[in-house]
């Protein structure tokens, strides 16, 4: 069965949804990081909020969480 013009647009638009909800939340993550708990990370990532990152890989956010931390200690010199 063919794929519709509609079904098609909905689809891509649902997946740039997906996208920019993945993009914001790690970016809040990223911002925040530095006060959450394990405990408040882990119900974050547990929570509904968190659906479309569960499948990027930790080392994504881990990278950020290196960047962060080299920035920091550039502009504290």
């Amino acid at each position: 069965m063919a794929v519709t013009t509609v079904e098609r647009i909905r689809r891509q638009f649902q997946e740039a949804l997906e996208g920019l909800e993945m993009r914001l939340l790690l970016e809040r993550l990223e911002q925040n990081l530095s006060s959450l708990s394990l405990k408040e990370f882990g119900e974050l990532l547990k929570s509904p909020v968190a659906r479309t990152v569960g499948d990027v890989p930790a080392s994504v956010l881990l990278n950020q969480i290196s960047k962060m931390q080299a920035n920091t200690a550039r502009s504290t010199r």
